[in-house]
């Protein structure tokens, strides 16, 4: 390989053009001559080896009151996954302790069995080459089955009220009084609520939920604690690679500077202009830059592809 600096100049145009912040996108190493610091740096720590774990049997202990459907659901979930744990010596330990925690935690907690307690076995059945694959051994007590209790939406600073309806806010969460307690649902409305406050601007709001278990009458209180910080706006919008016809037509799908940082609309914006993009582009070539004094946003898509080789 030649040296650096005997490099042909037209061969370095992406190098010498401004990158996003300073990184230039994984996409484009490809196009250079010579591999970038990055991928240097990855090239000296190379990733562990891994294997793949694919779970062929699962049992479940016949004494736990497992329901059948939970089992079905956690059956279903192992036999489709790939595992990649790290191999080292400890993996088999280290996949079961994460089988036990999600997959079947989360189906019975998913169910009402709020403080259910469960643990798993992985037992190898063959090996070839870095292919595993391996059974499983469920045991569960499940526990009592909770229903929800109240739910609150609160700020956590008193002296800021919420900007949208704490009424409305609860209406974001798939849980009404009386249903089973479900800690995915949890999840959704807590997503739910990132998604409403990304799109006024709050793109460092943070939910912190709080329960609280009611164990005469089996239920689960929530209360969600807001920290709402402050809204954004949109400085600037740039691009790189696209001429001033795709780019107006581009900007016709996002939030004009000045207007309210949406970021939903970052990822509508790929889904709208599949058709004009290149095709490997993804939302990791854009690059929002926050500047917190002014409250404003810069956002950068880098949309420059490979330049075809001269024969």
């Amino acid at each position: 390989m030649l040296p650096r600096s005997l490099l042909p100049v037209a061969a370095l145009f992406l190098a010498c053009l401004p990158c996003a912040f300073g990184q230039l996108p994984k996409r484009l190493e490809k196009c250079l001559p010579y591999p970038t610091l990055a991928q240097e740096i990855r090239e000296m720590q190379p990733a562990p080896a891994q294997v793949r774990v694919h779970v062929t049997r699962v049992e479940f202990d016949p004494n736990d009151d497992i329901p059948a459907d939970a089992q079905e659901e956690i059956s279903a979930e192992l036999g489709r996954r790939v595992f990649k744990p790290d191999a080292d010596s400890a993996y088999q330990k280290d996949l079961a302790n994460e089988i036990a925690e999600v997959p079947v935690r989360g189906a019975l907690r998913n169910r009402g069995y709020f403080k259910v307690t469960a643990a798993a076995k992985l037992t190898v059945l063959w090996s070839e080459e870095a292919d595993v694959g391996a059974a499983v051994a469920i045991s569960a007590t499940p526990g009592p089955q909770y229903r929800m209790g109240d739910i609150r939406i609160v700020s956590t600073d008193s002296g800021y009220p919420l900007v949208i309806s704490p009424e409305v806010l609860r209406g974001l969460i798939p849980l009404q009084r009386g249903e089973l307690f479900s800690v995915e649902k949890v999840r959704s409305g807590l997503q739910n609520l990132a998604l409403v406050y990304g799109r006024e601007g709050y793109v460092d709001m943070t939910p912190e939920p709080n329960t609280e278990v009611e164990e005469d009458r089996k239920t689960v209180d929530l209360v969600v604690k807001i920290d709402q910080q402050v809204p954004y706006h949109v400085g600037s919008i740039e691009f790189l690679g696209v001429n001033a016809v795709t780019r107006e037509k581009l900007m016709e799908s996002l939030p004009k500077p000045g207007e309210v940082f949406d970021r939903t609309k970052l990822d509508e914006f790929f889904k709208i202009n599949r058709t004009i993009l290149p095709p490997d582009v993804s939302r990791d070539d854009v690059n929002v830059e926050r500047d917190s004094k002014m409250r404003t946003v810069r956002i950068l898509f880098d949309l420059r592809v490979c330049p075809q080789r001269s024969n």
